[in-house]
């Protein structure tokens, strides 16, 4: 199981698009979680039962967790001692503004680092000093303290280029995952979705180029979908990003949710951390995905999609990763071509990284 604890729903960021940052104040929720360490150990404990799943993935979460290290070493000692008996992993979800202050104890104790980065504030020119500057030195620089994994997260609006994006950060993270921006409605979804199909076009011939001579650049969407092509390992009947049945969100108040967008709304609430939690394990066969010919290789792509959107909506993220699909699809002979070439590639797709980001944009 994945929780991802809520640290804070402060942040030093402020993204425009964020669907996570609340008003607290407005939404009656605490800043800071307002149970204590050993409720939500207990609550873990519980729900592991309920499970009967003996991996545990903690995230740090918010808000900008990084704001609250004192916080996250106490909540650390707690785990490591009361949840000895799991396979326990730390992952730290952060915007990388504060990674210079990050201490020794927590980077040791972290098994990867999540970090979001928000294109809309990267300058076009005059990278240093800037945001730009600051996230890619303090991303370096963790990775000179310690080899520690890294995913850089990317979402993409109608203010971004995934093309660009791609390519000005991705050579440095380990790996690179993107999401199209989850909101209710888009300004001018015909122009969105045909840049948004152009740009995935070049990125994968720019993709493929590299897959040929035998290098697989680490773009999680990608790797998902040649993984699921070929070396399929899943019910393809159910959201590959665990929504509904493998991750739960906590925030500062104990409610416990099936995905951290839309909290306010109460939508996805599934109990708290005092009463437990009721996982509903909904299945795409309840969705639009029932008869899709796409479907073992987007499992649904994002719950709070189906349950929230409107069939319109929804149909504009089909259209935009279809066209990916398609791709794919399109190039599927020569793809495992490549991979028979390359053996060393499924090994890369089974990485085990790979599970801790959701694979469909």
């Amino acid at each position: 199981m994945e929780y991802f604890v809520y640290m804070t729903n402060d942040c030093n960021l402020k993204c425009e698009y964020c669907s996570v940052l609340l008003d607290c104040e407005k939404n009656n929720l605490p800043i800071k979680p307002a149970y204590s360490n050993g409720e939500l150990i207990e609550f873990i404990k519980q729900t592991q039962m309920l499970t009967g799943d003996n991996e545990i993935s903690i995230y740090f979460f918010g808000g900008e967790p990084s704001l609250e290290y004192d916080d996250i070493e106490r909540l650390i000692d707690i785990a490591k001692k009361e949840l000895s008996s799991f396979s326990l992993k730390f992952v730290l979800h952060t915007n990388g503004l504060r990674l210079d202050v990050l201490p020794d104890k927590i980077l040791n104790e972290l098994t990867l680092i999540m970090f979001s980065i928000n294109y809309e504030k990267i300058p076009h020119h005059i990278l240093h000093p800037s945001y730009f500057s600051t996230i890619i030195d303090n991303a370096l620089s963790i990775k000179e303290r310690r080899p520690l994994p890294i995913i850089a997260r990317l979402t993409v609006t109608e203010k971004t280029s995934i093309f660009t994006e791609l390519l000005q950060v991705s050579n440095f993270f380990d790996y690179v995952y993107w999401q199209i921006e989850n909101c209710d409605t888009f300004n001018n979804a015909t122009v969105f979705k045909n840049t948004y199909i152009y740009e995935v076009e070049k990125t994968f011939e720019y993709w493929l180029k590299y897959l040929e001579q035998g290098v697989m650049l680490k773009y999680i969407p990608f790797m998902a979908v040649l993984k699921f092509m070929f070396f399929h390992d899943r019910n393809d009947n159910e959201f590959s990003c665990g929504y509904s049945r493998g991750m739960i969100y906590i925030q500062t108040n104990g409610m416990c949710y099936a995905c951290s967008d839309n909290v306010e709304g109460n939508v996805h609430y599934m109990g708290d951390i005092h009463k437990g939690v009721t996982l509903p394990h909904h299945k795409l066969t309840e969705f639009k995905c029932n008869k899709c010919p796409y479907r073992s290789l987007c499992m649904g792509r994002c719950g709070r999609m189906h349950v929230e959107f409107s069939i319109e909506h929804i149909n504009d993220y089909c259209q935009m990763n279809q066209a990916m699909f398609k791709l794919f699809l399109n190039n599927k002979e020569l793809l495992e071509q490549i991979i028979e070439r390359n053996p060393t590639f499924k090994d890369e797709l089974e990485n085990w990284i790979l599970e801790y980001t959701e694979f469909t944009p």
